[in-house]
């Protein structure tokens, strides 16, 4: 994987599998439980969030080093019996990366752009409602910032044109997917939690939940390691989330992935700034 083929750093696109969405948790038995999102969502409800990622990547072609800092709002346009009706809106991106200024050009060009999109009940990504509109802006804002021949301008061409559901997690989704794995929704179990009977593959799969403040604010943690002959990855993500409407107030998660070829270490932070809940 090149890094540069990403493009907007919204998210790592990796042989570590993530989960699509916040998995349910059925085994409760004997467990504190907490109730999270006691509060349902609301049409005109509206996040904002700033991500930094952070990306290394090491390789006998001089490896790359990538940072980025986005600024985005996340709003509710419908609440529906399976899922919700959003807007994200990236309001401010800064890039810097050390094959050049085209990828900074890229983040410029979704600057001030808003997709519409439906997630059903876990948080899963179903359907991008306005995909052509956010396409079609995207694509024009890049061909006027960068000559034809432009290797990033080619790339950008060629990943918008994948299937939109694919093209949106990669070019525009990928903090707001990133945390609907973090965000479960109704009764959690405290303590640790075995997930390899659900991911088969890794070596290792937990989660775990913790109380910081009752009923106010509910630490999560994840942890998935995988591992084959020369090669291995491991993703580890916290997050502390409001309990009253269940959205992230901060999340890190750190990946590293290693081969034969060389090495990818990325840390990517979320931290909400829009106002939580206040909490009695």
């Amino acid at each position: 994987m090149i890094r540069r083929a990403a493009l907007l750093a919204l998210a790592i696109a990796s042989c570590v599998v993530a989960p699509a969405a916040a998995q349910a948790v059925v085994d409760t038995r004997g467990r504190e439980v907490v109730q999270v999102r006691t509060r349902p969502d609301a049409v005109g409800d509206i996040y904002r969030y700033r991500s930094e990622t952070r990306f290394i990547q090491k390789d006998d072609q001089g490896g790359q080093t990538q940072s980025n800092t986005l600024l985005f709002d996340l709003e509710v346009l419908g609440v529906e019996t399976d899922g919700l009706r959003l807007r994200y809106t990236l309001r401010e991106g800064k890039l810097t990366d050390s094959g050049g200024a085209s990828m900074s050009a890229a983040i410029d060009a979704a600057v001030g752009g808003s997709l519409d999109f439906r997630v059903g009940r876990h948080g899963e990504l179903v359907a991008v409602e306005t995909w052509p509109d956010y396409k079609t802006r995207l694509l024009a804002r890049i061909d006027a910032a960068l000559p034809a021949d432009d290797p990033i301008r080619a790339i950008v061409h060629e990943r918008m044109e994948t299937a939109p559901l694919d093209a949106a997690r990669e070019m525009a989704l990928g903090d707001v997917m990133l945390m609907s794995v973090m965000e479960p929704l109704g009764r959690v179990p405290l303590g640790v939690t075995d997930l390899g009977g659900q991911d088969p593959t890794a070596s290792k799969a937990t989660l775990e939940f913790s109380l910081v403040k009752s009923g106010c604010v509910l630490a999560h943690s994840r942890e998935t390691s995988r591992g084959a002959s020369g090669a291995g990855s491991a993703v580890v993500s916290k997050a502390e989330l409001s309990v009253i409407d269940g959205r992230i107030l901060s999340l890190e998660q750190h990946k590293v992935v290693r081969g034969p070829g060389g090495s990818q270490d990325e840390t990517v932070t979320i931290k909400r700034l829009s106002a939580a809940p206040a909490c009695g």
